[in-house]
């Protein structure tokens, strides 16, 4: 067992300090053996487009490379925050690196491992558990966390896999990343998070809030640095740089909504991985701390 200390985390990992009389908890380390607390405490968030309205000035902050925070509501009324970001890179590049879970302890400063120890497809909808560990100041935790990717959608949803116990008391969050055109996307996230022990309302919304900054964030500098080395390589390389633009005008293209095969799926993968082996190195730096 452990007491809380002043570092806490925000709905997104962020380490920030909350005054020491706002934590009263004692919490027991997370295990792979023991089931978690419960069930799920909070809404877990549903695949799909987000149900937000921008305003002329939203739009005008996007295109002038700023980020935007709305409030998103959901079906029973609730809303949550979400962050808006306009990113120059193409939307399979982005959710690449959503996606790469495993190198998130190289591109998201407070993430010491990301490991995934499940892994599999079923109708055309990837589920990916990992087991993150990360670390602020004197503090560990380590919690697990189920991911569910829709590439139809270009939407990945997440939340704790109560089939272990995770040192965080909940936490749910949303990845949905739009096109605009062949070299550039919008995305979309959202997370809401439940520490245990007691901090206050105003307090744990304005780490929500400082989180939410964060992630769109390590994901734009990821994603531009991925996508520099990718046109890179491909200008001397024509077959990889046909490859990419043979999948990149097939994304762009409407068709009925089906879900794909087993097969098609793996032949997909198949793809991505082949461009990626062919790519002249790999940059992963990061100082941005997000969950």
């Amino acid at each position: 067992m452990r007491r809380t200390s002043r570092c806490q985390y925000s709905s997104c990992g962020r380490a920030t300090r909350v005054p020491r009389a706002c934590l009263f908890a004692v919490t027991i380390g997370a295990s792979d053996d023991l089931p978690h607390y419960h069930q799920g405490v909070l809404k877990p968030y549903a695949l799909g487009p987000p149900q937000i309205l921008l305003s002329q000035r939203d739009e005008g902050k996007l295109r002038s490379g700023r980020a935007v925070m709305q409030a998103m509501a959901a079906d029973d009324d609730t809303r949550r925050m979400i962050m808006v970001q306009d990113i120059k890179a193409p939307a399979n590049v982005v959710l690449g690196r959503i996606m790469d879970f495993q190198n998130y302890d190289t591109m998201v400063s407070g993430v010491d491992s990301c490991v995934n120890y499940v892994s599999y497809t079923e109708a055309g909808v990837q589920t990916v558990k990992s087991t993150y560990e990360i670390s602020a100041v004197h503090m560990k935790f380590k919690y697990f966390v189920e991911h569910t990717y829709d590439p139809e959608q270009r939407c990945m949803t997440f939340h704790l896999d109560y089939s272990r116990r995770s040192d965080l008391d909940d936490s749910v969050g949303y990845w949905y990343v739009e096109p605009d055109g062949r070299q550039a996307c919008r995305v979309y996230y959202s997370c809401e998070c439940k520490l245990r022990g007691w901090v206050p309302g105003p307090v744990l919304n304005v780490l929500q809030k400082e989180a939410l900054k964060k992630a769109t964030t390590w994901v734009n500098a990821e994603s531009l640095k991925e996508w520099h080395a990718m046109r890179a390589c491909s200008a001397n390389n024509p077959l990889v740089r046909f490859v990419d633009d043979v999948r990149s005008s097939v994304q762009q293209i409407k068709l009925p909504s089906v879900r794909p095969s087993p097969w098609l799926a793996s032949r997909r993968r198949d793809a991505v991985q082949f461009v990626s082996a062919v790519r002249s190195g790999k940059a992963r730096s990061s100082n941005v701390v997000i969950w």
